[in-house]
C-alpha cells in the first residue's frame, strides 16, 4: 500500500473512533437521569382484616300508613236520599248528622200504626171493664161463669193486639231513625260515593271515612321473618324520613298469595300525625353464619376464575413489599365487602392507592384511612 493511501485509512479510523466515543457519551448522558438504583416506596393506606364467624344482613320490608278505622258508611234501610251534607276532606264529629232519606212514607206508616195502637188500647180498656162487671155479676149470681170466661179471653186477645200495635209503632219509628245517617266516630271524609236524589239500598256505601288520630302501619314481611316477630314488641319504622318506634299489634296467620308475604300490623304512637297512604319501611336483620371478614370495596382488584385479588403488606418491616391474596366476595354492603379466601386474621390490607401498585411493589403504609366497622 502506498503511503498516501495508508495515511488516509488511518485518518478515517481515527474519525470513526471519535464518533463512537462521542455517541456513547451522549447516550450515557441521556439515560443516566432516568435510571435510579433505589426505588422510592409509594405511600398507601391500610386497614386490618379481622376474621369473624358471620355477618348481619339487613332486610327492608315496605308497607303503608293506614287509619286504625277505615269504613264505608251507608244507610241501614232503602230509600230516596234527600240530603247528604258531607264532602271530601270534611272533618266530622261523632254523632253528627250527615245524610237523610225521604221519610214521608215511613211517617205515614207511623201515623197509621199509632192510630191502630190507640184503637186497640181503647178496646182493651173496654174489655177489662166488661170483665170486671161480669165478675161482679157472677159474685151476685146474676151472670154465668161462661160469660166471665168470654170477657177475660176477649181482654187477653185485645192485650196481645195492643202489644202488636206498639211493636208496629216502634218499628215504624226505627225505620225513620235509620233514615238518618250519623257519624259513628270522629272522622274525615275520604270520598263521597253517592249524591242527593239517588235511591240507595240498605248497606250501600255513601261515604268512605277514616278515623282521626289513630294510625297503623301495615307491612308485608317474609314468612321467615314473621316467625321471628313477637307481639307487643317495638320495632323501628321509617316514615317520611322519620324513625318511629311502633308496637306490633298483630300478625296474620295466612300468606298473601299475590306477594307471598305475611301482613304485620304496627300501632303508631298517639303523637304521630302521618298521612294515610304514606310509605313506611321496616328494617329487620338476620345473622348469617359464615367465616370471613370485612374489607373496603376499594381494595378489591379483579382476579381470575370468579375470584378477586387484594394486596397485603407486612407492617413488621416498613417499607415493605406488597403480596397478592385471593378472596371470594360473600356479601357487599355500602362501601365494604364481606370476603373469605387466603387472607389470615389480622392481615393488613392495602385500602387505597391500588392504581399505583402491584404485587411486589415497595410501599410505605399508613393507618390514616377510615376504619371499616365490623
Amino acid at each position: 500500500m502506498s503511503k498516501p493511501k495508508l495515511l488516509n485509512t488511518a485518518v478515517s479510523l481515527l474519525i470513526a473512533a471519535g464518533i463512537v466515543v462521542i455517541g456513547s457519551a451522549a447516550i450515557r448522558a441521556n439515560v443516566a437521569p432516568t435510571i435510579s438504583t433505589d426505588a422510592v416506596p409509594l405511600p398507601v393506606t391500610v386497614q386490618q382484616y379481622q376474621l369473624l364467624d358471620g355477618y348481619t344482613v339487613p332486610t327492608r320490608f315496605f308497607g303503608v300508613v293506614q287509619a286504625s278505622t277505615d269504613t264505608l258508611l251507608g244507610f241501614e234501610v232503602a230509600g230516596l236520599m234527600a240530603e247528604l251534607n258531607a264532602a271530601e276532606g270534611d272533618y266530622l264529629q261523632k254523632g253528627q248528622l250527615v245524610g237523610r232519606l225521604d221519610t214521608r212514607q215511613q211517617e205515614a206508616a207511623l201515623a197509621v200504626a199509632k192510630a191502630s195502637q190507640r184503637e186497640a188500647e181503647a178496646q182493651l180498656e173496654l174489655a177489662l171493664l166488661t170483665a170486671e162487671r161480669t165478675q161482679t155479676l157472677l159474685d151476685q149470681e146474676l151472670a154465668s161463669k161462661q160469660a166471665l170466661d168470654n170477657a177475660l179471653l176477649s181482654a187477653e186477645a185485645l192485650s196481645a193486639r195492643v202489644a202488636t200495635m206498639r211493636a208496629s209503632v216502634e218499628n215504624a219509628q226505627l225505620v225513620i231513625d235509620k233514615s238518618q245517617l250519623r257519624v259513628p266516630f270522629d272522622a274525615v271524609v275520604v270520598s263521597t260515593l253517592a249524591e242527593s236524589g239517588t235511591v240507595v239500598g240498605p248497606a250501600v256505601p255513601v261515604l268512605r271515612m277514616i278515623s282521626i288520630g289513630d294510625r297503623e302501619v301495615h307491612v308485608g314481611v317474609s314468612p321467615k321473618m314473621a316467625n321471628r316477630l313477637t307481639l307487643n314488641q317495638f320495632q323501628t319504622i321509617r316514615i317520611d324520613d322519620q324513625l318511629v318506634s311502633a308496637r306490633l299489634r298483630s300478625i296474620n296467620d295466612d300468606i298473601d298469595p299475590r306477594t307471598m308475604t305475611v301482613k304485620a300490623v304496627f300501632t303508631l304512637p298517639d303523637d304521630t300525625a302521618f298521612r294515610v297512604g304514606a310509605v313506611a319501611t321496616l328494617e329487620l336483620s338476620s345473622y348469617v353464619s359464615e367465616t370471613g371478614g370485612w374489607i373496603p370495596l376499594e381494595s378489591l382488584m379483579e382476579g381470575e376464575k370468579g375470584l378477586w385479588s387484594i394486596l397485603t403488606v407486612d407492617l413488621s418491616t416498613v417499607p415493605s413489599a406488597t403480596r397478592r391474596e385471593s378472596v371470594e366476595i360473600v356479601y357487599t354492603e355500602n362501601d365494604r365487602a364481606y370476603v373469605r379466601g387466603t387472607l389470615a386474621n389480622n392481615d393488613w390490607v392495602v385500602a387505597t392507592g391500588l392504581q399505583r401498585v402491584s404485587p411486589g411493589t415497595t410501599v410505605m403504609p399508613t393507618l390514616d384511612a377510615p376504619e371499616v366497622a365490623y
